[in-house]
């Protein structure tokens, strides 16, 4: 009986450095690659793609641990959208068309995947994705939690791989959205991909889980304040820069909002803006 093997081919770390939602900057993701490595092995993922923003660095840091359970990913900011790599050797460096990332990504005999393709709240190539080399269609997102989005993703996908994938910003995410693939090992994905023989499965990220990552970022980025956790990241490298007079002001407002009912009032809006979002789109693709 053939064996099938499980992995999750979207998921990020403190290596990811910072977003941007109106005003506000934050992490983008607090953990490290090693408790994403212990949260994969401890779920009996056979396959663990490491895609931060616009670097390897986490990927690579992560591979010391397990290079039998890590692919060398990265989510790469193309002028057409959000594109992912996989199996890479050396960074795609952003800002170059979608059309330039995919051959960057080829030319390293890597894999190129578009993530979230219709997404309400993340840079993506839309319409785009059936008209560009793409190897695989990433069409179930766990992150998203408007559904809009996905079924378009599903409804648009033609002839590509489908592929699921966690979109993890926070270990207790990772693994929530999977792709199944004949085999176990890295280059059976690989193969599963490029012959569109994969299956994608998982569930949408819980309210609860959302609550845990925006609660986390303030615990950690206090810690990172404190130089408690020891990873140079994009992160650390920012407070480094700050002075002790507003690192103070961050650590007495990390703590308060870690401790507050501001986590789970901040879930609930943004859960509810984002389906919104999600709903308009899916009009805006279906009444055409």
């Amino acid at each position: 009986m053939q064996e099938i093997g499980v992995g999750d081919i979207h998921t990020h770390t403190m290596y990811s450095g910072f977003s941007k939602y109106s005003f506000l900057s934050y992490p983008d993701s607090v953990t490290t690659p090693r408790t994403s490595i212990k949260v994969a092995e401890k779920l009996g993922l056979d396959v663990l793609c490491i895609t931060d923003h616009n670097t390897i660095k986490g990927a690579v840091k992560a591979r010391e641990y397990n290079k039998e359970l890590v692919v060398i990913g990265e989510e790469i900011s193309s002028k057409g959208g959000e594109i992912l790599g996989l199996f890479l050797n050396e960074q795609v460096q952003p800002g170059l068309s979608a059309e330039e990332t995919i051959e960057q990504i080829h030319g390293q005999d890597g894999i190129a995947i578009a993530p979230h393709p219709f997404s309400a709240h993340c840079s993506c190539v839309g319409k785009k994705m059936n008209t560009l080399r793409f190897d695989g269609i990433e069409v179930f997102n766990a992150l998203h939690r408007d559904g809009y989005s996905n079924a378009i993703a599903l409804e648009s996908c033609n002839g590509h791989a489908k592929l699921g994938g966690s979109d993890a910003h926070a270990s207790c995410m990772i693994g929530n959205g999977y792709t199944l693939f004949d085999g176990s090992s890295q280059e059976d994905l690989r193969a599963g991909i490029k012959n569109k023989q994969t299956i994608y499965g998982g569930k949408v990220a819980s309210l609860r889980e959302f609550v845990n990552y925006s609660t986390r970022v303030a615990y950690e980025s206090s810690k990172t304040i404190l130089n408690f956790n020891g990873v140079e990241c994009p992160m650390s490298a920012r407070i480094s820069r700050v002075r002790n007079s507003r690192k103070i002001l961050y650590l007495l407002g990390s703590i308060l909002y870690a401790f507050s009912p501001m986590p789970v009032v901040c879930t609930l809006i943004g859960d509810r803006m984002l389906k919104k979002k999600g709903r308009r789109i899916w009009k805006e693709q279906h009444d055409r």
